[in-house]
């Protein structure tokens, strides 16, 4: 039964494969057996092992000579496997910049798309292949053009850290602010996987600086939350908000206190973030998921920096409470030296020395009681089971 090319409903006769001698002859480049195939009527169309084409397969390779002659031969430029990968987009994905050169001058389609929605332009940019990406602009290729995902090609090369691509696309014009679904922008993605080459060149070029995502993350807020401090020093000092808030009302601040980011926790601090900025759902401060977390060295900071150690959430629990609660006993006596109130209620209450004692927290109680911390008979017991920590 012959092979056929499912876009171009071109079939190869059967006598053409058992040595593969044309298939071959594309994959390595041999250009005398290539013409000696044409001249004895190969169908140039045809699809081959892999579901290629001979043109894809001279592509992928970078055998521009025989790119060349395949055209020449009538190649379908446009011919695409089942996954809509042209010729053209192969050569783009592998950087392959003269068999570019050979389709795009011969009229290949710049903008086909896979069935994921991405373009020659697209890999390119993904794949960091800066060259291909600057002659796929200059032939007019879509700059903004989106794959399923909403991603461009300005966003793949921003989230892979390919800084000459990225640079490039600016320059062209590309849309700094297109955004995925979600609404990430190119300058977040950026900005959540560190890569601080093109933070930079997107914040010179005008990229919105607190454009936020569905959630309401902005650029800063990810960069804190991923600990890359020298990205979050750009965003800072380019003038990104320090107290902007994601849907739950956690703050930059509060993200890097809750993931134990020191370093970007100290940059807010420094910059005038507020320390006490709570989450909406429960009233969590930064100070008090740093006691929580068991983030020793964000409590010692925030302690310093003057942050409410006391500030309660919405039951009343304390971060001395909460510290006491997870036996994080190194916190616990963090804020007992710091003065926390070691008497302080929740509603129901419970004081942190007797949420110690019902957890069995031992080292915990032994340091509440050593700093003369009360039980009070009338705080109301509950089970371990019924006490669980803020999330």
């Amino acid at each position: 039964m012959p092979l056929v090319n499912q876009n171009t409903s071109e079939s190869h006769p059967d006598t053409f494969f058992p040595d593969q001698t044309f298939y071959n002859a594309c994959l390595h480049g041999d250009l005398d057996q290539v013409e000696r195939s044409l001249a004895e009527g190969v169908n140039v169309n045809a699809v081959m092992s892999g579901d290629f084409t001979a043109l894809m397969l001279a592509s992928s390779w970078g055998h521009t000579d025989v790119v060349e002659r395949l055209i020449n031969a009538g190649a379908n430029l446009d011919a695409a496997r089942s996954n809509g990968a042209t010729a053209l987009f192969i050569a783009a994905e592998f950087g392959n910049t003269d068999c570019m050169k050979r389709l795009i001058n011969a009229g290949a389609d710049l903008n086909a798309r896979t069935s994921y929605g991405s373009t020659p332009l697209y890999v390119a940019a993904r794949k960091g292949n800066t060259d291909c990406v600057e002659r796929l602009i200059n032939a007019g290729a879509d700059l903004n053009a989106r794959n399923k995902n909403g991603a461009t090609p300005l966003y793949i090369a921003a989230q892979k850290g390919n800084v000459d691509c990225v640079e490039r696309l600016i320059n062209a014009g590309a849309d700094l602010n297109a955004t995925l679904s979600d609404g990430a922008t190119p300058l977040l993605v950026a900005a959540a996987k560190g890569n601080t080459e093109c933070v930079e060149l997107l914040i010179k070029a005008g990229a919105l600086l607190d454009a936020r995502t569905e959630d309401g993350a902005t650029p800063l807020f990810v960069a804190s939350q991923e600990g890359n401090t020298d990205c979050m020093k750009m965003l800072i000092n380019a003038g990104a908000d320090l107290n902007i808030r994601i849907k739950s009302g956690a703050s930059p601040t509060f993200i890097a206190a809750q993931n134990g980011n020191t370093d970007c926790l100290i940059l807010l601090i420094e910059a005038g973030a507020d320390l006490n900025a709570a989450r909406i759902k429960d009233g969590a401060t930064p100070l008090f998921m740093a006691a929580q977390q068991n983030n020793i060295y964000s409590l010692k900071i925030l302690i310093e920096a003057k942050a409410d150690i006391n500030a309660q959430i919405e039951d009343g629990t304390t971060p001395l409470s909460i510290a006491a609660q997870e036996n994080n006993t190194e916190c616990v006596q963090l804020l007992i030296n710091a003065g926390a109130d070691l008497n302080a209620r929740t509603s129901d209450g419970a004081t942190p020395l007797s949420i110690a004692t019902e957890m069995g927290n031992t080292e915990c109680v032994r340091l509440l009681v050593n700093a003369e911390a009360e039980m009070r008979k009338e705080a109301v017991k509950k089970t371990k089971e019924k006490r669980h920590a803020v999330r």
